[in-house]
């Protein structure tokens, strides 16, 4: 007895420890997007095209840490900052970088994609960089290319939320006790 009340002791511990941190990291991410690389070093990314498989397939996550530019060879993989559609936004990319230049005293980078032996049609520089890629997380990037897709898309969430009350009724419906059907009956 006294060996489960430790062992359920040392799981609640943490499991609330992980919350915790999970919680503080995506508050951090609602609040200030833009600094969890610098406040706590590292930030996942939603691979959302297949221009890297097989290595990084769509649904993955990858997770990319500050690294000082210096550091960056040809032939790392990078997530950075770049305007993919030539509309003033700049949209999150993961590519390898293809070359590196000084460009008037300007380091700036090529990219490319896996497989593909010439660089992308954009050039970035040092302040484009978010990171180095360190490592992925297989499959639970489809997590967050659902929540993408849920948000961006108002019908779709309506629909999503109405299936899920018509769920619940049909559950409340089935588990109903036939002592309150009776009772609804007099």
């Amino acid at each position: 007895m006294e060996k489960q009340s430790m062992k359920k002791r040392i799981f609640n511990i943490l499991f609330y420890t992980i919350s915790s941190i999970l919680f503080i990291f995506i508050a951090l991410e609602v609040v200030a997007p833009n600094q969890t690389m610098n406040i706590i070093g590292f930030k996942g990314f939603a691979v959302l095209t297949p221009s890297m498989e097989p290595v990084y397939n769509v649904g993955d996550i990858v997770i990319s840490t500050k690294v000082d530019p210096d550091d960056l060879e040809v032939g790392d993989p990078i997530t950075f900052r770049t305007d993919l559609n030539g509309d003033g936004k700049k949209e999150m990319v993961t590519h390898y970088i293809f070359s590196i230049e000084y460009v008037e005293g300007v380091r700036t980078y090529q990219t490319n994609p896996e497989g593909r032996d010439y660089a992308d049609p954009w050039t970035i520089v040092d302040e484009d960089i978010v990171g180095i890629v360190s490592f992925k997380i297989p499959f639970i990037g489809y997590i967050i290319i659902f929540a993408i897709i849920l948000f961006e898309n108002p019908i779709f969430l309506g629909l999503v939320i109405l299936n899920i009350v018509i769920i619940i009724v049909i559950v409340k419906l089935i588990k109903k006790k036939p002592e309150e059907e009776k009772n609804e009956l007099e």
